[in-house]
């Protein structure tokens, strides 16, 4: 049996050097009916985590996560992390705070992160940021 502090070491090197054709050692690290949840996604098994990931590699340019800290606290960890990409030539900047949920295996059985979608991502939309800045704007006065 791998130890948690060995699998959370484990994934976050995979987090940190992860690229398209890595993909298919997902089972190494997630249990098959696995959660993954993020502002845009909330999907259970291998397949469905593959399909995201594989829509963030599709989507966006040379994308990286580097990770600022980790606690692990039993079979929860949390990580704090930073994340890059460009799309159409603009870059995407996102910090944000993951939990993981690791089984007596020491594969992931949750993966939930934390963001906000609406200042980090939303916001710098043309359209949409527009509007919700003018909101905001009203909201604080």
């Amino acid at each position: 049996m791998i130890s948690r502090q060995h699998a959370l070491n484990s994934y976050i090197i995979f987090f940190e050097q992860m690229k398209r054709e890595d993909l298919v050692r997902l089972p190494e690290f997630f249990a098959d009916q696995a959660r993954f949840k993020d502002p845009f996604n909330d999907v259970t098994g291998i397949e469905q985590i593959n399909k995201v990931f594989h829509h963030m590699f599709e989507t966006l340019d040379t994308p990286k996560f580097i990770i600022d800290e980790a606690v692990l606290e039993s079979d929860v960890a949390y990580i704090k992390w930073n994340f890059t990409g460009a799309s159409n030539a603009k870059q995407l900047k996102l910090v944000g705070l993951s939990r993981v949920v690791f089984n007596d295996r020491g594969l992931v059985s949750e993966h939930v992160d934390y963001w906000d979608a609406s200042e980090q991502f939303y916001m710098k939309l043309p359209v949409i940021g527009s509007i919700l800045r003018f909101i905001r704007n009203k909201a604080a006065n």
